[in-house]
């Protein structure tokens, strides 16, 4: 059953940029947002983020002895790299390489494109690599609520950092990078022993939902349609 669950898992959350994907080039056509998601997952997130973070926490020095010294800082130091590499990353490449597209379309394709590719490198080849013995329809259920929520909060962080990018405005991007930490704090704390998993997943949860209704407030009032040029 262990394996049953796992592939479930895969599955089901290979879905969620897979049909995101297919609605949006049926609607859209155009899939330059979406290759440039993917593009600034592998490198801020995956490359970028990775390296630096690795690089403070295992680099002997004071700086590194006083992460690893304190729980509490290590969230604080990973969640905010997280937001930072990731949000700048998004407004780097809306910058440099969808500078001309226009519409409140762009950043939903790019969404698609990064948390496609996170879902592929962060869940589904940890799950078929080294998934836990003790693996169940509970954690299955986990991974799938993990990947919504989280899926959610890309797209709603797309959606405020094209906003900064349109007004050329750095403090909605640094408003950006601070939620960004702030969402991923619960799930911070629950891997580094804070929180139990239950609370944790709930603040997750709540969080991405305050996000979304602040993503959603911007969003409707951007210029309707996605007009993508190349």
């Amino acid at each position: 059953m262990r394996a049953f669950w796992i592939g479930l898992s895969c599955v089901a959350v290979c879905l969620i940029p897979l049909i995101c994907g297919a609605v949006w080039r049926k609607r859209v056509g155009a899939m330059r947002p979406v290759g440039f998601g993917i593009l600034g997952f592998f490198a801020f997130s995956a490359i970028v983020e990775t390296v630096f973070v690795l690089f403070f926490l295992s680099a002997a020095g004071p700086v590194t002895r006083a992460l690893n010294a304190s729980p509490l800082r290590l969230v604080v130091f990973s969640c905010l790299c997280a937001g930072f590499f990731e949000e700048w990353g998004r407004y780097w490449i809306y910058s440099n390489g969808l500078q001309h597209c226009e519409g409140r379309g762009v950043p939903i394709g790019y969404a698609i494109g990064h948390f496609g590719a996170e879902i592929v490198i962060l869940t589904v080849y940890p799950l078929l690599s080294r998934a836990p013995e003790l693996f169940g329809a509970v954690q299955a259920g986990v991974v799938i609520y993990e990947r919504i929520v989280a899926c959610a909060g890309h797209t709603a962080l797309s959606i405020l950092v094209w906003d900064a990018f349109c007004r050329r405005d750095k403090k909605r991007l640094a408003f950006a990078v601070l939620i960004h930490a702030v969402c991923d704090a619960p799930l911070g704390m629950l891997r580094y022993g804070l929180l139990p998993q239950g609370p944790a997943e709930l603040l997750f949860g709540a969080f991405v939902t305050v996000l979304c209704i602040l993503a959603l407030r911007t969003w409707r009032k951007m210029p309707a349609g996605a007009i993508i040029r190349a």
